[in-house]
């Protein structure tokens, strides 16, 4: 991997902020840009682009307004400040704290939109290594597909060590930072903590889907289908079954067939994520030495990362 000579991550940038700043933001440090609209929704509010004002430094954040009948929930909070006390991650979103009086979660703010939209309408005009399901979908090398993927199990192993779930981990839940550096976002905010059930999707697990139960082995079936999204450059996981049709046949164990162009070591890594029995489910950290495994083998691992390995080693703190 590339290291500077001081230890700092070059990927990652620093959020300049006073040694004030904490986790409950007052009102007046906290300005909505209204003009521009949402920038997004998601199952816990809408997302506003915004401004946090620390004595003199201003930082672009994003704002998640949460539903009116939990801004006071204890249980909230709780989780809310458990998050903004993890330590800096490059591939986790950063939670700067909580303005109760607008009722908001505060994140920094990334602007390169989701590693989905990414997938779909940008891509490495290239060795035609993958393409996507659609005819004459753009083509990109496997190797800076799987970068992608690299770093997304990077910070679903620093979660894990953290024993904080994701829940609602694909593709649109990851943002990208400068020079494509995936950023988790969404994570560790349970349904359960808003008086919801969490609804199942087509990334959810066999056991998310009857119980609505999230957890780390959840987390790692779905990391198998975000793969698969890498993969087919953001097609729609189960692509022609039905939502109904997708919860009856992976109950009843159907997996994805390997997508057109995927290496079968590549595909290794999805079924392994994909196993019905939780015990025998693969797990971040051997995702992580496979996919680097791959990436050595290809001579590109180390061109490719331009992440400091002692952040990572020390922000995992396991």
């Amino acid at each position: 991997m590339v290291r500077s000579g001081d230890g700092e991550n070059v990927a990652y940038t620093a959020l300049k902020l006073d040694s004030s700043h904490s986790f409950v933001i007052a009102r007046e440090n906290v300005t909505f840009f209204t003009r521009l609209g949402p920038i997004g929704r998601g199952d816990f509010g809408v997302v506003w682009k915004g401004d946090l004002c620390s004595k003199q430094d201003h930082l672009d954040v994003a704002i998640r307004q949460i539903p009116d009948r939990v801004t006071n929930s204890s249980q909230v909070l709780q989780a809310i400040e458990v998050l903004y006390r993890l330590s800096d991650q490059p591939n986790i979103t950063k939670c700067l704290g909580y303005s109760k009086e607008q009722g908001s979660i505060l994140y920094e703010f990334i602007s390169g939109g989701t590693l989905l939209t990414h997938l779909q309408t940008s891509g490495v005009q290239s060795q035609p290594t993958y393409s996507n399901l659609k005819p004459n979908g753009v083509r990109i090398e496997e190797d800076t597909l799987l970068n992608l993927a690299w770093q997304v199990a990077k910070g679903m192993l620093f979660l894990a060590s953290k024993k904080i779930t994701h829940g609602a981990l694909c593709a649109h839940n990851v943002l990208l930072g400068e020079r494509k550096q995936c950023k988790i976002s969404d994570y560790g905010l349970s349904s359960s903590f808003f008086g919801d059930v969490a609804k199942p999707t087509r990334w959810s697990s066999p056991e998310t889907m009857a119980t609505g139960d999230q957890t780390t082995e959840g987390d790692i079936w779905s990391f198998g289908i975000v793969l698969w999204e890498i993969v087919t450059l953001g097609a729609r996981p189960y692509p022609n079954m039905t939502f109904t049709s997708v919860q009856t046949e992976v109950a009843n164990g159907y997996q994805m067939p390997r997508p057109r162009h995927c290496a079968q070591e590549v595909y290794a890594i999805m079924t392994g994520c994909w196993k019905k029995d939780t015990t025998n489910r693969t797990n971040f950290d051997l995702i992580l030495k496979d996919l680097e495994m791959i990436l050595e083998k290809n001579h590109s691992y180390l061109s490719l990362n331009d992440l400091d390995e002692r952040l990572y080693a020390s922000s995992i703190d396991m």
